[in-house]
């Protein structure tokens, strides 16, 4: 025996040493500021996931609004290599390709749970098909967006005259609907709209959900709070990378970046939901009169929505872009489907 075990230990002195795998480390921007909510329960939470279910072999630093890009550059910054990874909305590009504007956050649209509906039946297949084919990204959905506010403002609003001439605080395709109501809409950056609104910069302001806008801090600021947010009725966050980058990764860790994305979704909603009715509960203890919007409002704001898109959708088909009017069909399909045949729901 211990013949043998001489014998065997030249030849185990001799096998080369096994290293373990470097992580991927990736850097992800953000529209978001860093230690706000949506950085937190979207951003933080997916780079959690993501080294969590994949043991640790792939490592995501989030950074926010302007670290690595400015806000609007996010989707930019993947493309051209400043960042690895971006995390937004769609609709922050809709000025690129109305499609964007489309995919989601779209004035008059499905609401947050009928879009998650709509993603599990085409929409995530035609996110993913438009953002490979236009763009040379890879999208994930990660982190649904609750309803938000329609708006924090100095003046009530009920009806759409209540808009002329007011300067309003709004990003993506909602700031093109408001010029046609008559107000001047103002691109403010996410973290000075509270001080543009206390200084009265901003007449009104669309942030986020109750619960970001509590942090905010928007209503101890202008006397209304205005809802429901007819504007957003649901919208979600992608996190993208270089589709080349995602399809060269092996197939364990696209199975676990897509579970992290997942389950990001999964719990930002119900946690968001949670903590929105809390705010709204702040809400009403606090000064500021909450108005609810006229229903012929809301009516026309979904029909202001259509008219854009039937616009913007003859264009790009002239245009070459065929996306646009695929996604508008399918989504007012399933709008108009959810609506007429969702009514044995409480």
């Amino acid at each position: 025996m211990k013949r043998r075990l001489l014998v065997a230990a030249p030849a185990a002195l001799a096998a080369p040493a096994v290293h373990a795998q470097a992580p991927l480390r990736l850097r992800m921007t953000t529209i978001v500021p860093d230690g706000t909510y949506l950085f937190t329960a979207f951003s933080r939470r997916f780079a959690d996931l993501a080294g969590q279910l994949t043991g640790g072999r792939v490592q995501v630093q989030p950074f926010g609004a302007g670290v690595l890009a400015p806000p609007f550059e996010v989707f930019r910054a993947v493309e051209d290599g400043r960042a690895d990874l971006g995390h937004a909305p769609p609709a922050l590009a809709y000025q690129r390709d109305p499609a964007m504007a489309l995919l989601t956050s779209f004035p008059g649209g499905l609401g947050i749970e009928a879009t998650m509906h709509w993603l599990d039946a085409e929409g995530r297949a035609l996110l993913e098909g438009h953002h490979r084919e236009r763009l040379g990204l890879h999208p994930l959905v990660a982190g649904f967006a609750t309803t938000e506010i329609f708006a924090h403002s100095w003046k009530p609003i009920r009806t759409a005259e209540d808009l002329r001439g007011l300067k309003f605080r709004t990003l993506g395709m909602w700031a093109e609907l408001l010029k046609g109501f008559g107000a001047e809409p103002v691109a403010t950056p996410t973290g000075e709209v509270a001080a543009a609104l206390e200084r009265r910069v901003i007449d009104a302001a669309k942030l986020a959900g109750p619960a970001d806008n509590l942090q905010a801090g928007l209503h101890r600021i202008a006397p209304y709070i205005i809802v429901p947010g007819a504007h957003l009725p649901g919208g979600y966050f992608t996190v993208f990378m270089k589709a080349a980058r995602w399809d060269a990764l092996d197939a364990g860790l696209r199975r676990d970046l897509a579970t992290a994305a997942r389950l990001t979704s999964f719990d930002s909603l119900v946690e968001k939901g949670r903590l929105d009715l809390a705010a709204m509960a702040e809400f009403r203890r606090g000064r500021a009169e909450i108005i609810t919007l006229a229903p012929a409002f809301i009516a026309e704001i979904k029909a202001a929505g259509r008219a854009w898109a039937a616009t913007a959708t003859a264009a790009a088909t002239a245009a070459g872009n065929p996306w646009p009017a695929r996604i508008a069909a399918s989504a007012f399909a399933f709008q108009d489907a959810w609506e007429r045949d969702s009514t044995y729901r409480l």
